[in-house]
């Protein structure tokens, strides 16, 4: 394999990670969100938290909603695919019916694959 074709294989662009998941007894495989996938999650996330019309369950729901659309990006199978589709209105209903601790763990873990330190805007404006 040539330097341009490592370049341009599927997710090469992404770090990877196998993850055991003992409560579903597998291992799933994520990938690192894509920047603009993480900004609109956390763009979300500041809106939901700034709007005084909505009531505590609506901001929850909404997080929870934000948050399945980035665990959709991030779930690949063994050929680099995402296992859920977020413009399908079905994956996301299926997965927002279920979403729990666990999926959110799974999101943490391709979070951390960013490699983000704890407040990366502070660092950025030290250097």
């Amino acid at each position: 394999m040539n330097l341009k074709q490592i370049i341009t294989a599927k997710n090469s662009g992404f770090r990877t990670q196998s993850i055991e998941v003992k409560e579903w007894g597998v291992n799933v495989i994520v990938r690192e969100p894509l920047h603009t996938d993480f900004y609109r999650y956390i763009k979300t996330i500041e809106q939901l938290k700034e709007d005084k019309n909505l009531s505590e369950h609506d901001k929850d729901e909404g997080s929870i909603k934000a948050e399945v659309i980035l665990f959709a990006s991030i779930l690949i199978d063994d050929n680099g695919d995402c296992l859920f589709n977020a413009s399908d209105d079905k994956d996301m209903e299926a997965l927002i019916s279920c979403y729990g601790p666990i999926h959110t763990r799974i999101v943490n873990k391709s979070i951390e694959l960013i490699d983000l330190k704890n407040d990366p805007i502070k660092e950025a404006k030290k250097k």
